[in-house]
């Protein structure tokens, strides 16, 4: 089947208005459910063989994590999709005005590799909540996972309401070639460029997730020891390969060494070897080889034939080092110093807007300098990675890193849109008839509408 056809059946199923009726979506995200639970022994084995991930971590961040949104949103949907009345004006009466929600029509999700389930699949279940129809195209660089993911949508839509497209880059484009009524992407700032000139010519709404270099600032009053093994955590979560991961961190110079021990003592505590996932392809293996120059601490030895990579320290670092040209995404985390509060928000400020600020300091005016210094998607403070391990919070960046929010009622809302209606009633006499001549009604609007 072309991709033509694809999204073409994908329209003609949601011009049949069934994707509009509030219990087949519910039904359909209770499918979902069922078939993820069924699935989730080949959910792990998949993201093993893929990306390496221990267990612990794809069951929490990509099988239990869709699970408690899917139910999340099964509950609230009726909620979140109610009218909301409004007020009319006097002089509108007898009239009736509200806000409802409706879906946009046909989605393009464009999902990546390094959580294929949870990018996949969290955008999927929001689409077809809002009432849409969706073609999923997950990553060829997770081709396990990949896989599994087209036999899931399958078993639970049988090619109505959702579709799933294989392949590599060149399919990737010949979709951004067809005409649909949204796009969710999720990946590289670069790519979301391109995406999102491509959206601009034909003027589809997007939702762009995107990356780039979060910062984590040690500050005044942190605790060193628990900022430490803190950052480590989240820094190393997945290899390093999550776009709001901590990507370097700034502390102040005088505890610099102090610091850097804190680091090194979590990182020699654990065997890393035995519980981090791999990076995904050599291609990756050799760019973030390319960053580790200069003052560079390993921790373990490297597996290149699984792909494993130790962490790694980098000391020393300036705004000239290779690894601060770009957005790390792996084990490798570049330490830099900063002297005065000064110096820091003025180096702050010039940096592109990332997805997360990760501040550790007990001072409230130094975080919130920290914070105005440079806009952002979201902040945690004395954590990392904590604001979107939740479903109340929504997951967005803003400039460079994105634009649009989702995740559980926010996701619901992104991918549909409000349609204001107001109906009037043929009875009683219309106060503002605007008809001409004007003379008449225009003396009165001037004495009454002040």
């Amino acid at each position: 089947m072309s991709l033509q056809e694809i999204v073409e059946g994908q329209r003609e199923f949601f011009r049949s208005g069934a994707t509009r009726d509030l219990e087949w979506r519910r039904e359909k995200l209770s499918r979902l459910e069922a078939v993820l639970m069924g699935k989730r022994e080949e959910i792990l084995e998949c993201l093993a063989a893929d990306l390496g991930k221990p267990g612990m971590e794809a069951f929490l961040a990509e099988y239990h994590f869709l699970l408690e949104e899917i139910r999340l949103v099964r509950k609230k949907l009726k909620g979140w999709l109610k009218k909301k009345r409004v007020s009319s004006p006097f002089y509108f009466w007898p009239c009736r005005s509200w806000i409802e929600r409706h879906p946009f029509g046909v989605v393009l999700i464009m999902a990546p590799w390094n959580y294929p389930f949870q990018l996949s699949l969290s955008p999927l279940l929001a689409a077809i909540a809002a009432g849409n129809t969706v073609v999923l195209k997950p990553s060829e660089l997770a081709s396990q996972s990949e896989r599994l993911i087209s036999e899931i949508i399958e078993e639970v839509f049988a090619g109505q309401g959702a579709a799933v497209v294989t392949g590599g880059v060149e399919v990737a484009k010949g979709l951004l070639g067809e005409k649909f009524d949204f796009i969710f992407f999720t990946g590289s700032t670069a790519v979301g460029r391109e995406v999102a000139e491509i959206a601009g010519r034909t003027l589809t709404p997007s939702l762009l997730e995107l990356g780039g270099k979060c910062p984590c600032v040690v500050g005044p009053g942190a605790d060193l020891v628990k900022s430490a093994r803190r950052l480590v955590a989240g820094k190393l979560m997945n290899a390093g390969q999550t776009c709001f991961a901590p990507d370097f961190v700034l502390v102040e110079a005088r505890v610099e060494e102090e610091f850097r021990q804190c680091l090194r003592d979590v990182l020699e505590e654990v065997s890393w070897d035995a519980e981090m996932a791999g990076i995904i392809s050599e291609r990756h293996v050799e760019r973030l080889q390319g960053l580790c120059v200069g003052e560079v601490e390993q921790f373990g030895e490297d597996d290149l034939a699984r792909r494993y990579l130790a962490p790694r320290l980098i000391a020393g670092v300036d705004w000239n080092h290779p690894a601060m040209k770009e957005e790390v995404f792996g084990p490798v985390l570049p330490v830099m110093t900063f002297g005065s509060e000064e110096d820091l928000l003025e180096s702050l400020g010039k940096l592109e807007s990332p997805l997360a600020v990760y501040c550790f300091s007990t001072e409230e005016d130094f975080v919130e300098k920290v914070t105005g210094s440079l806009p952002s998607g979201s902040l945690c403070v004395n954590d990392t990675m904590k604001q979107f391990s939740q479903l109340q919070l929504p997951l967005g960046g803003v400039g460079q890193s994105g634009s649009g929010r989702y995740r559980g009622r926010f996701g619901v809302e992104a991918l549909s849109y409000e349609k204001s209606v107001t109906k009037r009633y043929f009875v009683g006499k219309d106060l503002m008839e605007m008809m001409p001549p004007y003379e008449k009604s225009f003396r009165w609007i001037k004495k009454f509408m002040r």
